[in-house]
């Protein structure tokens, strides 16, 4: 088994107030349970972020179904690459949902407040990903 972790970026195509994040999420766990798919979802000002573990060819398939999903457009690619372990095993799905000004703080970008300078530099150091998403688990925002 190759294990992998592919990380994107999305815009909702929508308002997501918590209801529709919530119901989301607990789609997500569930089917990722049955997937042995873990990973972390962050939501910031209409940003999706997420990290998907897993499987190589489930992880695949799993990223051509979410790139149909109409609730959100313009997927971007930020890192896909082979892992020797997960970073989130504990969590099918785990949710946070920091401010911009936060994000970027946990990202060490002190002097930037908006989601788009965040992902620029995000997808400039993909490896830097995982680490940065797995400190805001530790976060008073998580959910």
């Amino acid at each position: 088994m190759v294990l992998c972790q592919l990380i994107y970026s999305s815009v909702a195509t929508e308002i997501m107030p918590k209801s529709k994040l919530y119901k989301i999420l607990v789609q997500a766990r569930s089917a990722n349970a049955l997937r042995d798919v873990t990973g972390l979802l962050v939501f910031v000002d209409s940003v999706f972020l997420q990290i998907l573990e897993g499987e190589r060819e489930v992880v695949t398939a799993l990223m051509k179904k979410i790139e149909t999903d109409p609730r959100h457009t313009g997927v971007k690619i930020i890192s896909d690459s082979d892992v020797s372990a997960r970073t989130f095993a504990a969590w099918s799905m785990a949710y946070v949902s920091p401010s911009a000004k936060e994000l970027a703080t946990w990202a060490g970008l002190r002097n930037t407040t908006t989601v788009e300078a965040t992902l620029g530099m995000l997808q400039s150091e993909p490896g830097r990903v995982p680490a940065v998403l797995s400190s805001l688990l530790t976060a008073p925002q998580q959910e």
